[in-house]
C-alpha cells in the first residue's frame, strides 16, 4: 500500500511503445514498484499499435465490416502473457461492439463516434497495467482521466482541456492512497461525451495533472534514452541533451522533435515543475530533464518534419482582407501552417500534406501550385540563417524554402524529402559540432 504523505507525488507517464507485451508491462511495473514510497502518480497511453488498429475498425464499421475480433485477440494476448484473466475486459469490449454496430448500420461516422472508439485504447490499457501492478502486491487503481476530471471543449480529436479541470484533478487524486493508474488521451465535454487530445495526447494529459497537484516531477518513459541533438536515424552524430530549458523543448518539439507531444511542456513550465525524458530499459539513467534553466551552455538541437508541401495560391489574392479570409478558411478546416509569406500577389503557405489541407485549398477557388513530398528542418539555437544557407549551399542541398519561425526566431529550411537526412547532418555539423555563434 502506498504510504498517505503530503509531500508532492511524481507523475510517470508511459507511451504504447513501453506496453507492447507482457514484458514491456513488467517493466513498467517494476519501475513504479521500485517508487512506491514517492506515491506515484501512472498515466498510460494506449498499448502500441492500438489508437491505429481502432481508427481502421471504425472505418471498416462504416463500410459494413466488423473487424472487432482483431482489438479482443490484441489485448487478449497480453492478458495471457501477464496470465491476467482473460476476460477482465468483456464489459469495454461489450461496450465498444455497440458502437461499432451502430456505425455499421448507419454506414456514417462522426467524430463523436470516433473518439468513443479510440478511447477504448487508453481505457483498456489503464486497467491492464492496474491489474498487473495489483498481481505485483501493490495496490493499484484504473482511472478513467474524465471521471477523474478532465474536462475539454467538444472539439472531437483535438479537444482543448479547460482550466477548471485542475481543481476537479486534485480533489479527486487526493481520495486515492493507491497507484492511481489513468487514462492519458481522454476527456469529456461539460454534456459528459468523450473527447480527445489529439495523436500522442497522452503527454499533454499526464503534464495537465501534474500541474493539477503540483508534481515533483513528471517523467515521460520512451524507448529513447532522453532528447537528442538530432533523429539518430537521419544522423548518426547526435548526442544525448543531459539538460534542457522549458522554452528549448518546447522549440523542438514544436518543430517536430516527437519525443514529446508540442503542448506538453506548457503546463510544466506554468507550474514550475521539471519534466525528465527517460528509458524505460535504463530505469536508472538519468534521461534528459528539463527546468526554467538548462544547465547545459549550448542545448542546441536540428528537428525535422516530414511530409510538408508548399502551396502557392496565386493571383487573385489581392487586398489584405483576400489574404485574412485565405488563412481563415485554412485555419477552419483545421490546417495548422508552418509558414505564411505575404508577396502581395501571391501567398505562400507552408503546411504538413493532409486531406484537410486538399480540400481547404480547393475550397478556396484559388490558383493553386503545390510543391509535395518536402521536409521541414529547424536549427534550435542557431540564428544566422545566412551561415547555415552557405553550410547548405556546399553539402549540395535544395533549399525550397526558409524563414525565420516565431516566436524564438528559429531558422527553418523547406527541403527535398530525399535530401533531409543531407540536410539535417549538414546543420546539425554546423550548429551542434562546431558551436556555431
Amino acid at each position: 500500500m502506498i504510504p498517505t504523505t503530503a509531500r508532492p507525488r511524481p507523475v510517470h507517464k508511459f507511451g504504447g511503445v513501453s506496453l507492447t507485451d507482457g514484458a514491456a508491462v513488467r517493466r513498467v511495473g517494476a519501475i513504479l514498484a521500485e517508487r512506491v514510497p514517492d506515491a506515484p502518480v501512472a498515466v498510460v497511453s494506449a498499448i502500441e499499435g492500438v489508437t491505429s488498429i481502432l481508427d481502421s475498425v471504425a472505418q471498416a464499421a462504416v463500410e459494413g465490416r466488423d473487424e472487432l475480433g482483431v482489438v479482443r485477440v490484441r489485448h487478449r494476448s497480453l492478458l495471457a502473457q501477464l496470465q491476467l484473466d482473460p476476460e477482465m475486459l468483456n464489459r469495454h469490449f461489450a461496450e465498444l461492439a455497440t458502437i461499432l454496430a451502430a456505425i455499421r448500420a448507419r454506414k456514417q461516422l462522426t467524430a463523436l463516434e470516433r473518439d468513443h472508439v479510440l478511447s477504448f485504447g487508453e481505457r483498456a490499457s489503464a486497467r491492464v497495467v492496474a491489474a498487473h501492478l495489483n498481481d505485483r502486491g501493490l495496490r493499484a487503481v484504473p482511472i478513467d482521466a474524465y471521471d477523474l476530471g478532465l474536462l475539454s471543449d467538444s472539439n472531437h480529436g483535438r479537444a482543448k482541456v479547460l482550466s477548471q479541470s485542475a481543481e476537479r484533478i486534485r480533489s479527486a487524486l487526493a481520495r486515492f492512497d493507491g497507484i492511481p493508474v489513468i487514462t492519458g488521451f481522454v476527456a469529456a465535454d461539460e454534456h459528459g461525451r468523450l473527447t480527445t487530445l489529439g495523436r500522442n495526447g497522452s503527454d499533454l494529459s499526464a503534464a495537465l495533472i501534474g500541474e493539477a497537484i503540483a508534481a515533483s516531477e513528471v517523467t515521460f518513459w520512451k524507448e529513447v534514452g532522453g532528447v537528442m541533438t538530432a533523429d539518430p536515424k537521419l544522423v548518426p552524430n547526435a548526442r544525448l541533451l543531459r539538460s534542457m530549458s522549458y522554452a528549448q523543448a518546447a522549440e523542438m518539439t514544436r518543430h517536430g522533435a516527437g519525443v514529446l507531444h508540442a503542448d506538453a511542456v506548457r503546463p510544466l513550465e506554468r507550474a514550475g515543475i521539471p519534466g525528465r525524458v527517460a528509458c524505460v530499459r535504463q530505469p536508472s539513467d538519468a534521461g534528459t530533464l528539463v527546468t526554467r534553466e538548462s544547465g547545459e551552455r549550448f542545448a542546441r538541437g536540428v528537428a525535422c518534419r516530414r511530409g510538408v508541401t508548399i502551396a502557392k495560391l496565386a493571383r487573385a489574392i489581392g487586398s489584405g482582407d483576400r489574404r485574412v479570409n485565405a488563412i481563415a478558411a485554412l485555419e477552419r478546416c483545421g490546417v495548422d501552417a508552418l509558414h505564411v509569406e505575404d508577396h502581395g500577389a501571391e501567398l505562400l503557405v507552408v503546411a504538413p500534406w493532409s486531406d484537410e489541407l486538399g480540400r481547404a485549398l480547393l475550397g478556396l477557388g484559388l490558383r493553386v501550385e503545390l510543391e509535395r513530398d518536402l521536409a521541414c528542418v529547424a536549427v534550435i539555437g542557431a540564428r544566422s540563417v545566412a551561415e547555415l544557407d552557405a553550410a547548405l549551399l556546399s553539402g549540395h542541398v535544395d533549399v525550397r524554402a526558409r524563414w525565420n519561425a516565431e516566436p524564438s526566431a528559429t531558422p527553418v529550411f523547406a527541403v527535398p524529402s530525399e535530401q533531409l537526412a543531407r540536410a539535417a547532418q549538414v546543420v546539425h555539423a554546423a550548429v551542434c559540432e562546431t558551436q556555431l555563434a
